[in-house]
């Protein structure tokens, strides 16, 4: 089976950004990564964000599917995920400090033509 990518783009006036000093840093499109793995739906997907919202940033290779959909269900397929990214992005963007957020996965590699369009400024 092979690995499927999906592009997720928010746009940053839905997400509901508290500060105007918040809203200076969040680009105009938010864009996360769904890697769609081999033996989905057993192996859940992982989560990837492709833009620099927040400070620091998340655009490392963490996966962010446990933040984004904290328990995660083979059953309920990729629903829950779409519903969670909002909530997240407000959390996160809202904050008042940091918290640490996703998680690495050890001996993980990543294909870097899937950052090709990282968006890193406004």
């Amino acid at each position: 089976m092979n690995q499927y990518h999906i592009d997720i783009m928010i746009e940053k006036d839905i997400i509901g950004i508290d500060s105007e000093k918040a809203k200076e840093r969040v680009p105009k499109i938010v864009v996360f990564l769904i890697v769609i793995l081999p033996g989905y739906p057993n192996i859940p997907p992982e989560i990837l964000t492709k833009s620099n919202f927040c400070t620091p940033s998340l655009m490392d290779g963490r996966d962010l599917l446990n933040e984004i959909c904290p328990s995660w269900n083979p059953k309920s397929g990729l629903k829950p995920i779409l519903e969670g990214f909002l909530p997240f992005l407000s959390k996160v963007i809202n904050a008042k400090g940091y918290k640490f957020y996703g998680m690495f996965h050890l001996g993980a590699t990543y294909n870097l033509k899937n950052f090709d369009n990282m968006i890193v400024g406004k």
